[in-house]
C-alpha cells in the first residue's frame, strides 16, 4: 500500500529533512526581521533571547552574538515595565501593547518606547515571546512637527490676510504725507512728514517680507554647496560678524530641483541667526549629509539632503523654543521675528522641513530637503 506522502504526490520526509526545512524556514523569518525598522527581540519559553534583528542591535549598541542566551532580566534590567509585559504575555498567552515606556540604556540617554508583546503558541504552550520596541521619541517628534506645521500654515494664512489689510491704508498714509510735505514748502515740519514716509516704507517692506514665501517657485537644478558658499560669503562679509564659519560638506550629495534664490534666503536667515548668537571667539558649523529613508511632513522619501547649521552661542530662550517658527516671535532685541518663519515657509514650499534642537550646549537648526 502506498504511503500517505506518495498518495499526495510527494515523497516522505524523514526527520533530518524536516529539521533542515525548519532551520531554513527559521532563518528566512529572521532575515525578514532584519528588514524591519523597529527593534524585534525573540525570547524562548524561559525568556532567554534567541534572536534579535539589526534594529535591535542598533538600539542596544551590542551585537546579537553577545546577547544570545541572556535572559530578559539581564537585557531589560532597567525597565521593569517591559519585564512585566513579557511575563504577563508568557503567562496569559495574550498579546499586549503599551505606549510610552521609559527605557534606560547603558552609555546612552534614556528614551521613550512603545512596546508590542506577542506570544508564539504551539498547542497549549507559549513557545516564544516576541517583543517589538518602537522609538516613541520619533513618534512624538513627528506628531509635534505635524502640529507645528499645521499651526504654522494657519498662522501664515492669517498673517497674509492681515498684511493685505495693512498695505492698503499704508499707501494712503504715505501719499497724504507726501502731499502735506509739498504744502509745507520747506518748513522745519518736513522732518515729521519724512518720519511718516520712512515708517510707512519700513512697514510696507515688512509686509512684503511676510508675503514673500507665497511667490511661485522658479525650479532649476541646484548644487546645494554653491548655495551654502554664497550664503557663507554674505554672512562673513557682514561687519557685525567676528566669529568663524566652519564647513563639513559631503561631496557625494546629488543636485536638487529647487528655487535657488528661495534656498539662499531661507539658509541666509538661519546662518545670520547663528552668526548673531556667537561672540568673537564663536563658531558656526555648516554640515551636509545624505539621509536615507526619512519621513518629512508625513511623507516618506528614499533620499533627502540634510543641512545642519550649528553654533555654540547661548541658544534660544526656553520660553520661546516651542514657538520659534511662528511669525513675530524672536529672542533678540531689535529682531523682527520673521526670519525663521519665512525660512520655514520657503523650505516647506520645497516639501522640506526645518527642525530645531539643543545638543551638548550647541544650537542646531536642521534643514531636510527631499531629493525627488
Amino acid at each position: 500500500m502506498a504511503s500517505p506522502g506518495a498518495l499526495a504526490g510527494t515523497s516522505p520526509v524523514n526527520g533530518k529533512d524536516a529539521a533542515t526545512a525548519h532551520i531554513a524556514k527559521t532563518m528566512s523569518t529572521y532575515r525578514l526581521l532584519d528588514n524591519l525598522y523597529t527593534a524585534v527581540l525573540v525570547f524562548d519559553d524561559r525568556l532567554r533571547l534567541t534572536d534579535i534583528n539589526n534594529a535591535g542591535e542598533t538600539l542596544f549598541f551590542i551585537s546579537r552574538t553577545k546577547m544570545y542566551g541572556h535572559t530578559a532580566n539581564e537585557i531589560l534590567f532597567a525597565s521593569q515595565k517591559l519585564l512585566e509585559n513579557l511575563e504577563r504575555t508568557r503567562a496569559t498567552r495574550q498579546s499586549r501593547m503599551e505606549w510610552g515606556i521609559d527605557l534606560d540604556l547603558p552609555d546612552a540617554k534614556p528614551m521613550c518606547v512603545d512596546c508590542i508583546v506577542t506570544p508564539v503558541i504551539e498547542g497549549e504552550t507559549c513557545k516564544e515571546v516576541v517583543l517589538e520596541l518602537i522609538n516613541a521619541d520619533s513618534r512624538v517628534r513627528a506628531l509635534r512637527e505635524s502640529n507645528l506645521s499645521y499651526l504654522h500654515d494657519a498662522a501664515r494664512k492669517s498673517l497674509s490676510g492681515i498684511a493685505h489689510e495693512i498695505k492698503n491704508p499704508l499707501g494712503g498714509l504715505r501719499g497724504s504725507a507726501q502731499l502735506l510735505e509739498r504744502e509745507l514748502n520747506g518748513s522745519s515740519l518736513v522732518e515729521y512728514t519724512q518720519i511718516i514716509i520712512n515708517e510707512a516704507d519700513r512697514l510696507r517692506n515688512l509686509v512684503d517680507r511676510m508675503l514673500a514665501p507665497a511667490t511661485r517657485n522658479r525650479i532649476s537644478r541646484v548644487n546645494i554647496h554653491r548655495v551654502l558658499e554664497h550664503t557663507c560669503r554674505i554672512v562673513e562679509a557682514e561687519s557685525e560678524f567676528n566669529g568663524s564659519i566652519l564647513r563639513d560638506y559631503d561631496p557625494s550629495l546629488p543636485a536638487l530641483r529647487a528655487d535657488r534664490e528661495q534656498l539662499i534666503q531661507a539658509l541666509l536667515n538661519i546662518a545670520r541667526n547663528a552668526a548673531q548668537a556667537v561672540d568673537e571667539a564663536g563658531e558656526v558649523l555648516i554640515r551636509t549629509r545624505i539621509k536615507r529613508r526619512c519621513t518629512i511632513r508625513r511623507r516618506h522619501y528614499k533620499l533627502a539632503i540634510q543641512i545642519d547649521v550649528i553654533d555654540n552661542g547661548a541658544g534660544v530662550p526656553a520660553e520661546i523654543e516651542e514657538h520659534i517658527f511662528y511669525p513675530m516671535v524672536t529672542g533678540r532685541a531689535g529682531g523682527s521675528g520673521l526670519g525663521l518663519s519665512i525660512s520655514q515657509s520657503l523650505i516647506q514650499s520645497h516639501n522640506g522641513m526645518i527642525q530645531y534642537e539643543r545638543i551638548d550646549d550647541r544650537t542646531c537648526f536642521r534643514v531636510l530637503l527631499p531629493v525627488e
